[in-house]
């Protein structure tokens, strides 16, 4: 029988490596008022999903959120995978992990750059989030949280729909449900309490649109110094829509304007229809061109491939394959902190812990760069190889780096599968580029030995839409005794 949750009790938090539901726990990476949200792999299959164990409250169905989400089929919209109570009679939740950033730590980040996001690229992202929407609303529920940090962005560049954790039935909304959302992105009606428009699926569209706006610019359209004045706002001032010469940047506007109005007849009827709309500018991530013999060319950057030791390159950031405890005693870690001096690690280890997908920056000690990067990328299964190499070039932009060198993370103690995790490396580095960085420039990717660079070869040339490398390579991998073995040459 399914031990019954005390009420007003604490979480009981699960240890690190601990099986909880049969999956192996990594790292917390989250906590809210309803709990906290850890990162987890199958032990069998090695793949990463989320945990969120539930604090214990009276009168609360906490397994809403798996009820809906169970509902809805989207490649668009984060899965629900399991449920249930564990042995202490703690209700949790596992879903679908997405290993990427959130759309607000993306807008945040680049505020701090001083970027924005292209148009096209936010026509791009809200039109998958739209999507979602879209088969959320189909399968007859109301998201009601839609905001900036609900969306979620793959290093694939896919944007996906998550935490309904507020979500309701419509006919729920209907028969008088509690009103609930963000103040920044809530939608006039829910401020009126109006009970019969709330439940009106456009609600999310105002949302939608609202969080547009904040992606688009940087800041919400509608705000004030207290809740009365950002409700006030909702309710009163118009959409002004950012003034802009740029055709793509007027149209996404337009689009905006339709889903933020104040009387809710006038809104698109459906996602679907602003979905199509914002494809019309949007545009995808670039894609790779060669720019020479293991060399590449997206958007505004450049990769190339070097046989080499990672700790003589000379660059601006050079990324260390951590841990969670930051500790540099193995793999790529223990090369740089032999090189570099152990006040690398002294500085590293002062910031532990780190959680799955986390980077840590300290100086660079003795080598030739200007930042070490500690990104905490895989473990036992638990890839974040795409979150922690999104991280650290938003971290290098921020910094304003032009140079970024890379190993090949994952693949030495996490023992992920090299072509995996080139490719997946490789792609969160063009959904960074579609972000037109303005410092960021040149990314090196160090490999240790013939067989890993033929390897990642095959990968950047499929990138490239190039034919499979064959034949017999010359230059630095020519021969041994040319020193193609461990030499800091370009191919």
């Amino acid at each position: 029988m399914t031990p019954k949750p005390r009420p007003g009790t604490q979480l009981i938090a699960p240890e690190r490596d601990e099986l909880y539901a049969g999956l192996r726990v990594h790292s917390a990476i989250g906590e809210g008022a309803m709990g906290r949200a850890y990162l987890v792999a199958h032990p069998i299959l090695r793949a990463p999903s989320v945990l969120k164990i539930f604090k214990q409250r009276d009168h609360t169905d906490v397994f809403s959120e798996a009820h809906l989400a169970a509902r809805v089929r989207s490649p668009h919209v984060v899965d629900v995978l399991d449920a249930g109570h564990d042995r202490h009679g703690q209700p949790f939740l596992v879903v679908q992990y997405v290993d990427g950033i959130d759309l607000e730590e993306l807008r945040t980040t680049l505020l701090r750059c001083g970027l924005r996001l292209p148009y096209a690229q936010v026509a791009r992202m809200l039109a998958q989030a739209a999507r979602g929407l879209h088969a959320i609303h189909q399968a007859g529920i109301l998201h009601r949280d839609i905001k900036p940090a609900n969306l979620f962005l793959a290093g694939d560049g896919t944007v996906q729909v998550g935490d309904l954790g507020v979500a309701v039935e419509s006919l729920r909304a209907r028969s008088g449900s509690r009103l609930t959302g963000t103040p920044l992105y809530m939608a006039p009606e829910l401020w009126n309490e109006d009970q019969e428009r709330a439940s009106d699926r456009r609600a999310d569209l105002y949302s939608l649109g609202a969080t547009g706006h904040a992606l688009a610019t940087g800041s919400s359209p509608f705000d004030g110094p207290s809740i009365l004045e950002i409700a006030r706002a909702h309710l009163e001032q118009e959409y002004a829509p950012e003034p802009v010469n740029d055709p793509v940047g007027a149209y996404l506007f337009a689009v905006l304007k339709t889903t933020l109005e104040k009387h809710i007849e006038h809104r698109p009827h459906t996602a679907e229809h602003v979905a199509r709309a914002l494809e019309r500018v949007a545009e995808p991530c670039p894609r790779f061109t060669v720019d020479g013999p293991r060399r590449a060319r997206f958007g505004a950057l450049t990769v190339q491939l070097v046989e080499g030791d990672i700790t003589a390159q000379e660059c601006d950031v050079i990324v260390s394959a951590a841990n969670v405890d930051l500790h540099m005693k193995e793999g790529v870690a223990a090369q740089l902190a032999r090189v570099g001096g152990r006040a690398i690690e002294a500085e590293a280890t002062s910031l532990a812990p780190a959680r799955m997908g986390d980077v840590v920056w300290t100086g660079p000690g003795r080598l030739r760069c200007k930042w070490i990067a500690h990104a905490v990328s895989a473990l036992g299964g638990a890839v974040c190889l795409q979150r922690a190499t999104l991280r650290t070039l938003l971290g290098a932009e921020e910094r304003a780096a032009r140079s970024v060198v890379f190993p090949a993370l994952g693949t030495g103690v996490a023992q992920v599968p090299i072509e995996l995790a080139a490719h997946l490396i490789l792609q969160a580095m063009t959904t960074f580029a579609a972000f037109q960085p303005t410092h960021v420039r040149e990314l090196r990717v160090v490999l240790y030995g013939r067989d890993h660079f033929l390897r990642w070869s095959n990968i950047l040339s499929a990138a490239c839409g190039e034919e499979k490398p064959s034949g017999r390579f010359t230059g630095a991998l020519g021969s041994r005794e040319q020193g193609g073995v461990g030499s800091d040459e370009t191919l």
